[in-house]
């Protein structure tokens, strides 16, 4: 069988699948209500005219948004919980977006709508990174309405489980005839079913 290479395969990955989905669901209008968010609401300070996966790529927004965040919950003067500096080392770079990941750990974020550092750093995938944010808001959101409005729908509520009915005494202690069944006391010996043996129609 004869195999043509260089055609494009007839399926694409899962990964690429679920990246495409991700990505379809952030318009550019989506994307700047982040930047808005991120920027003018959060950090207080006017929006750059440039991608806001450019501006997030040193870690340093980020750091700034953990910091801006998490202050509604520390007292007065605290330190800011994050160290960060203007670097332009990679190293340095990454290990700030590894900050901001572990915050949004702590604070509440789950793991699957987290992005890698890989996933912002070199552009892998920027739907997740936005994603992420919009996760974040939600979480700000819940603990601190005034303070940290919330990008897409706020958290859903759980509701309490209903309570489930107890059952009637007679059911609670041991093994209960009525709930499993009773046969009376018949056996195979005292309704003549045999088995293993042939059958006498006569």
């Amino acid at each position: 069988m004869s195999v043509e290479y260089g055609k494009k395969p007839d399926c694409t990955p899962l990964d690429e699948d679920l990246k495409n989905l991700r990505h379809s669901k952030f318009s550019q209008g989506a994307v700047d209500e982040i930047k808005v968010w991120a920027f003018q609401t959060i950090l207080h300070e006017p929006v750059p005219s440039g991608s806001l996966i450019g501006s997030l790529k040193d870690g340093i927004v980020l750091c700034r948004l953990a910091n801006a965040i998490n202050g509604a919950d520390s007292p007065p003067n605290k330190p800011p919980l994050i160290s960060y500096k203007q670097t332009s080392v990679p190293f340095m770079q990454m290990d700030q977006i590894s900050q901001f990941l572990q915050f949004c750990r702590q604070y509440g974020v789950p793991e699957d709508e987290l992005f890698q550092t890989v996933d912002l750093y070199e552009e892998k995938d920027p739907a997740i990174v936005y994603q992420t944010l919009k996760s974040l808001s939600r979480y700000a959101n819940k603990r601190h309405p005034d303070l940290f409005p919330v990008l897409g729908p706020q958290l859903a509520e759980r509701k309490p489980r209903p309570p489930v009915k107890n059952k009637p005494a007679h059911l609670k202690n041991g093994w209960s005839t009525q709930e499993y069944g009773f046969m009376g006391g018949a056996s195979q010996k005292s309704e003549g079913i045999v088995f293993g043996k042939r059958r006498d129609v006569t």
